[in-house]
């Protein structure tokens, strides 16, 4: 017992040292200085993880904005590529049905298959031009009787396909209409750009 007593005293008498004890004015300036660069050094820290932190934002955001363009780009080009195979496709029905109404030379028909048409969103004008190259029917009455080539480039009257172009303002479709043996005229669809939802 007289063992934990002394130990117990010593431990006490210990602490009382360090208590009474004052440290030389050095020793304190040291120990403030060494918690001012102890800040210091975790500013310096912080800051950089916070720097480091925004260029992997931004190398992120560039990041992603350039697949957003080039998932874009691909998006666009792939509506593009299915608009132009879809008015292929009612270009040839176009044909059908513009052969027929010519073989029977009912030019009114024809006239109102037009005028629907032209109500179409993007389709901006339709023309029909005859054997001899001039407009038979068209949308815009002041074309009638002009040469195709006025409005057109030459080569629409040679196409021996259905064949979309790409224009300026957005696309022409131009529809050969074929007889039995002979070329009966040319349609040509105009189409305005096409769009795209905003953000796209």
């Amino acid at each position: 017992m007289s063992e934990n007593f002394e130990q117990t005293t010593g431990k006490r008498g210990v602490l009382q040292a360090l208590t009474e004890t004052r440290l030389p004015l050095w020793v304190s300036l040291l120990l403030a200085v060494l918690l001012l660069l102890t800040f210091a050094w975790q500013r310096v820290a912080v800051n950089r993880a916070e720097a480091r932190l925004a260029a992997e934002r931004q190398e992120m955001s560039q990041r992603f904005e350039a697949d957003r363009a080039s998932l874009s780009a691909r998006l666009k080009e792939f509506t593009s590529s299915q608009d132009q195979a879809a008015l292929a496709r009612f270009g040839t029905a176009l044909a059908w049905a513009v052969r027929g109404e010519l073989i029977r030379n009912n030019l009114d028909q024809i006239d109102q298959y037009f005028a629907e048409l032209v109500r179409m969103p993007r389709v901006q004008r339709v023309v029909l031009a005859g054997q001899d190259g001039k407009v038979l029917i068209a949308t815009d009455r002041k074309f009638l009787g002009q040469p195709v080539t006025a409005l057109h480039p030459a080569g629409v009257l040679g196409t021996t396909q259905v064949t979309v172009q790409p224009t300026a303002q957005g696309s022409r479709l131009v529809v050969p209409v074929m007889g039995l043996n002979t070329r009966l005229g040319t349609v040509v669809v105009e189409y305005g750009p096409l769009s795209l939802p905003a953000g796209l």
